[in-house]
């Protein structure tokens, strides 16, 4: 009786760790996900209705900082729309911070990796919104060529399609990225 007793309590306590252990190891990508579909819940239900802190720009930092792994007080963003789509450039203000610009190029292959497969959770957790335009680029995922390029001090984005409605909305993208960030 105390050996099967003993093993039940080596098994529950087992049990515990790897659910104390998992509970621990929740991704950022997954926290980005529950909110982001929170957020779409909410401005769904009530289209007049924006999340809290929406343009508050230090919450919005706040929630860069954990969406893209950096410090976003040492970079600088730019999206700009083009014919064709638009770019995404992010640069570290400090050509020798050797750390932030490794960790822009790791988050510029990440967001290439999920906007590719339709998947724009880390905007709408950043800006605590649906973004403008990330409907159609989700639906039409296919007709975007996204294609990086490095440079001294972080990297820029191109996204690229021939579907000029889809252009139009890749430019929605662009210009509320561009009004959110102003000018960081």
């Amino acid at each position: 009786m105390k050996r099967l007793f003993k093993l039940q309590f080596i098994g529950i306590t087992f049990i515990i760790y790897l659910y104390i252990i998992t509970a621990t190891t929740i991704i950022n990508d997954d926290l980005i996900k529950i909110f982001a579909e929170e957020s779409m819940s909410v401005s769904q239900n009530n289209s007049s209705l924006q999340p809290l802190d929406t343009h508050n720009m230090t919450q919005m930092m706040q929630r860069g900082n954990v969406a893209m792994g950096f410090d976003q007080n040492k970079i600088s963003h730019e999206f700009i729309s083009t014919e064709y789509g638009g770019q995404i450039k992010i640069t570290a203000l400090d050509k020798n911070d050797n750390q932030t610009i490794s960790q822009i190029k790791s988050h510029i292959l990440d967001i290439q990796n999920d906007f590719a497969k339709g998947n724009f959770t880390k905007p709408f957790y950043i800006h605590a919104q649906s973004v403008p335009g990330t409907d159609a680029m989700s639906l039409n995922k296919d007709q975007i060529r996204y294609q990086i390029q490095d440079l001294e001090t972080g990297s820029i984005m191109f996204l690229i399609t021939n579907n000029s409605n889809l252009a139009n909305s890749i430019n929605q993208f662009m210009t509320f990225q561009s009004t959110e960030h102003r000018g960081h």
